[in-house]
């Protein structure tokens, strides 16, 4: 069965749809990651860090023959202040000219460099990001929660060593930070190292319970591990926090419905993926997992749209070309059929384009 590393975004909890990804086998590799899904662990800390924290603001003299250097100073300084306010409202866009103003003049600000570093993580340009923490660092010392986003940068990278590393240095600052805990669950899947993400994402559960982000991953953790009863257990209490909320979290459905289809139970899983369909934002995977149920169950017609769907997500993946084709020779379409075939060799860099 497919299965993928659900986000953070977000995991991070505010979960960020714009990173889709495909399935990846769950016994061999694990895919880019969805900042979606470790989004929501810098969301949670963002108010309480660059907003309740930073440079005071100057206060400019009411005196007559007040100097200009201190108006100057108190209008760049509140230039900050001002950027901290658009950030905990996610003005990412408004913030980042702000920023760059402060550190024309004040190249050499560590929290200037922070609030920057934290700007380019949010607009996914991880590398920039990390070149202002590392500014940030000839300054003062980062925060837990500078550590934490520095080690995000990193897992946006693929250098889930260096996510780690820098993830236990957040900890070490704040142990008591259940996003830390989370985001290290998260990193730790991504190294096949399943047992030690789980461990992680109990503690981020004693810190923040009833979070569903954390349940979920270790529903992935446990499917890793060929614990299907375990990944079930996990994937029902997920979703089970979720009962009465507003908003909710399609992956918890789709883990759910996908130990359900490996354990022969397509019937079953059918509801559990149509509700994760309903849950925007919409993925590739919601759809390919309730095409192949509906296949699995003998309709095709139905198949074939979810398939249809999963591609119109995600053109790129061959495997779901391959999947469709078959459903539509078994609904006697062969040139459809054909067609889909050929895209999957295409894409497969069997055949000409």
């Amino acid at each position: 069965m497919s299965a993928q590393v659900p986000g953070l975004a977000a995991i991070l909890s505010s979960r960020d749809s714009t990173f889709p990804e495909a399935p990846v086998s769950s016994s061999t590799r694990v895919l880019p990651w969805r900042y979606w899904l470790l989004c929501f662990a810098c969301l949670s800390m963002l108010g309480l860090l660059y907003v309740a924290t930073g440079i005071a603001i100057a206060q400019t003299s009411t005196v007559p023959g007040a100097s200009q250097a201190a108006d100057t100073k108190a209008k760049t300084a509140n230039e900050l202040d001002r950027a901290r306010q658009l950030l905990s409202t996610s003005s990412w866009e408004s913030a980042a000219p702000l920023v760059k103003n402060y550190l024309n003049k004040h190249p050499n600000s560590g929290e200037a460099h922070a609030l920057m570093g934290f700007i380019l993580y949010r607009e996914r340009q991880p590398r920039p990001s990390m070149e202002e923490f590392l500014q940030e660092s000839k300054a003062q010392d980062l925060s837990a929660f500078d550590l934490r986003i520095f080690a995000l940068d990193c897992a946006a990278i693929n250098d889930f060593p260096g996510a780690d590393m820098w993830l236990r240095r957040s900890i070490e600052k704040d142990d008591r930070d259940a996003a830390s805990w989370e985001a290290l669950g998260h990193v730790r899947i991504a190294e096949q190292q399943f047992e030690a993400a789980i461990e992680a994402l109990e503690r981020a559960l004693q810190l923040a319970p009833l979070t569903v982000s954390a349940e979920s991953l270790i529903g992935l953790a446990n499917e890793r591990l060929s614990r299907a009863n375990a990944a079930e257990t996990a994937y029902r209490t997920a979703i089970q926090w979720q009962v009465g909320r507003a908003e909710k979290d399609a992956i918890p459905f789709i883990g759910l419905g996908r130990v359900l289809i490996g354990d022969n139970q397509p019937d079953a899983a059918i509801s559990w993926l149509q509700q994760a369909a309903r849950i925007p934002p919409p993925s590739s995977e919601q759809h390919e997992l309730l095409g192949l149920a509906y296949s699995k169950t003998g309709r095709q017609p139905e198949a074939a749209t979810e398939l249809e769907t999963a591609i119109r997500l995600q053109p790129e993946e061959a495997r779901l070309h391959l999947m469709l084709a078959r459903v539509y020779r078994s609904l006697g379409e062969p040139e459809k059929a054909d067609a889909e075939l050929k895209q999957y060799s295409i894409l497969n860099g069997n055949a000409p384009r």
